[in-house]
């Protein structure tokens, strides 16, 4: 596949300072030593923090950083599209639909963990992600902290009071102002940070064999630029790319119904692993129209284990390039959510190596997924939601 790079920002890197951890006890770990070690800063952008033992152990290495240093802020971001009716009716949980933070970053000093992992027991346990760390990369730590402290500069704050306030700094309230004034103030944050990077083009020739591309999705803010770089790379729509146009093989992961976070939830949750069934059965179904027989379905299934990696894997002769981050690639991160990613491309035989052994342990625990696995009772999909798959898709 032939592919062309974004001529907008890049940071030069060696390889040899790039690591990709293996398993969510390794990434534990690397939190707890850096937590412990790290002396200029810490920067952790998440989802949600549990409240189990390893939670704990890991907020008392931050706690004991801390009274040696000071200076915590903890920020609460708050969508501005749950506003008014929407706000009141929508419960906790499904209020989650209209638009949360998703980004996963994790800096210490100048060297930055990116992952899709979230700071809870299951993702230090038995929930396989992804995670990249770039070591000694000051760049790259400080476009991610002015990323993290930008978003919350226009969001809600934990006083050492415990209550939960605006952020002073933040003139527009996110979701009692008007919309557009708040999406201009964070938009003014964000890209005093954007404008902080050099630009590709006039960056001196550098031997520098490896180049990671930061990129943010923030459809609320018409930050699109995961969404471009893949149709810039693909030149199509996905549909498109993968079955009308694309003559390149594409192997596709996802997780089986038994390693999908939702199976066995009670309620309208316990139809997720279902509803991505019926998407899988979809996909299968334009393979078949398009002769695409070089488009596969892989399934991830480890006793025990839930799945929640993502990312790309490109590869040609001479480079690979690999898509890595919090984004899911469905609407809702094109649209709804934060995200953030970076696009890391490299020639170095040594890193393509570890890109290429990352992807195989994934497939270790891979089955291929065809019309007979989509027959077996783990598979079965309801007739309410083949009848609402079509309809609901943009949630996800």
């Amino acid at each position: 596949m032939e592919y062309e790079l974004p001529k907008s920002r890049a940071i030069r890197i060696s390889a040899g300072n790039v690591k990709l951890l293996k398993s969510p006890a390794e990434f534990y770990e690397f939190l707890l030593t850096r937590s412990r070690s790290a002396t200029q800063r810490i920067v952790l952008s998440t989802l949600y923090l549990g409240n189990g033992t390893l939670e704990q152990a890991l907020v008392e290495s931050i706690d004991s950083n801390l009274k040696e240093r000071g200076n915590l802020q903890v920020y609460l971001y708050h969508t501005p599209k749950l506003r008014g009716l929407l706000r009141h009716i929508l419960p906790e949980r499904a209020n989650e639909i209209i638009g949360l933070q998703h980004m996963k970053i994790y800096v210490f000093d100048d060297t930055v963990l990116l992952t899709g992992a979230n700071l809870s027991t299951s993702y230090f346990v038995n929930r396989q992600d992804r995670y990249v760390v770039f070591k000694n990369c000051k760049e790259l730590a400080d476009f991610f902290h002015g990323v993290v402290a930008a978003v919350g500069k226009c969001s809600f704050q934990l006083s050492d009071r415990g209550s939960i306030e605006l952020n002073p700094a933040c003139s527009v309230h996110p979701f009692e102002g008007c919309f557009a004034d708040y999406r201009a103030l964070l938009r003014s944050c964000i890209d005093k940070v954007i404008a902080a990077l050099p630009d590709q083009e006039l960056l001196p020739h550098s031997l520098s064999d490896t180049v990671v591309y930061p990129l943010l999705q923030m459809g609320p803010f018409e930050y699109n630029e995961e969404y471009n770089l893949l149709i810039g790379l693909f030149s199509l729509q996905y549909e498109k790319l993968m079955f009308t146009e694309g003559k390149y093989s594409m192997d596709i992961i996802t997780a089986a119904p038994k390693a999908n976070g939702f199976f066995g939830a009670t309620g309208t949750s316990g139809y997720i692993p279902s509803i991505y069934s019926r998407i899988s059965e979809s996909v299968l179904q334009l393979k078949k129209r398009y002769n695409r027989s070089n488009v596969n379905l892989y399934e991830y299934y480890r006793d025990g284990w839930t799945f929640h990696a993502k990312g790309l894997w490109v590869e040609t002769a001479t480079e690979t390039a690999s898509l890595m981050g919090s984004s899911n690639f469905g609407y809702r991160s094109v649209h709804r959510d934060l995200e953030a990613q970076v696009l890391l491309v490299t020639s170095n035989e040594h890193l393509r190596d570890q890109l290429k052994e990352e992807r195989n342990r994934l497939f270790d625990f891979a089955s291929i997924l065809d019309e007979v696995t989509l027959r077996r009772t783990d598979h079965h999909i309801p007739m309410v939601v083949r009848m609402i798959t079509r309809i609901i898709r943009n949630l996800f």
